[in-house]
């Protein structure tokens, strides 16, 4: 009776520990996929980091070229405006005379405020008739 008893007893163990392996068994098959899914995420995530990685190389490479560029026009532009700065003052002086001759000043104010001689104001009033005339 002991001994039917303990095989009843040891049935229903063994019966239990039979259904946790099931159980841990359906466990394990849901695991791997689990990891079979995000190592596909992974692999998905690397291969568009790495296209973005590419991208921003490409867009970089664009941005240091646009920079270049720029700097190279930044220095033409630096070197014009100290070539005009370095001007001989008589070229200043005829220059400014010229936009009083467009503003419509009379040969007077030209001779005071540009300190040139009648003669060349004359002719830089005679030369801006011919230019409007035409």
């Amino acid at each position: 009776m002991l001994l039917l008893a303990l095989k009843n007893r040891f049935t229903k163990q063994i019966e239990a520990l039979q259904q946790q392996v099931t159980s841990q068994e359906i466990q394990l098959v849901e695991l791997q996929d689990l990891l079979a899914n995000s190592q596909s995420q992974l692999e998905s995530n690397q291969q568009q980091c790495s296209e973005s990685q590419i991208e921003n190389e490409q867009v970089s490479k664009q941005l240091e070229h646009r920079i270049k560029v720029a700097q190279e026009q930044f220095n033409s532009q630096l070197q014009t405006i100290e070539q005009l700065l370095h001007q001989q003052p008589e070229d200043k002086l005829y220059t400014r005379a010229q936009k009083l001759v467009e503003l419509g000043a009379d040969i007077a104010e030209i001779m005071r405020e540009c300190d040139i001689p009648r003669a060349e104001a004359e002719m830089l009033l005679s030369v801006h008739r011919q230019k409007t005339a035409e």
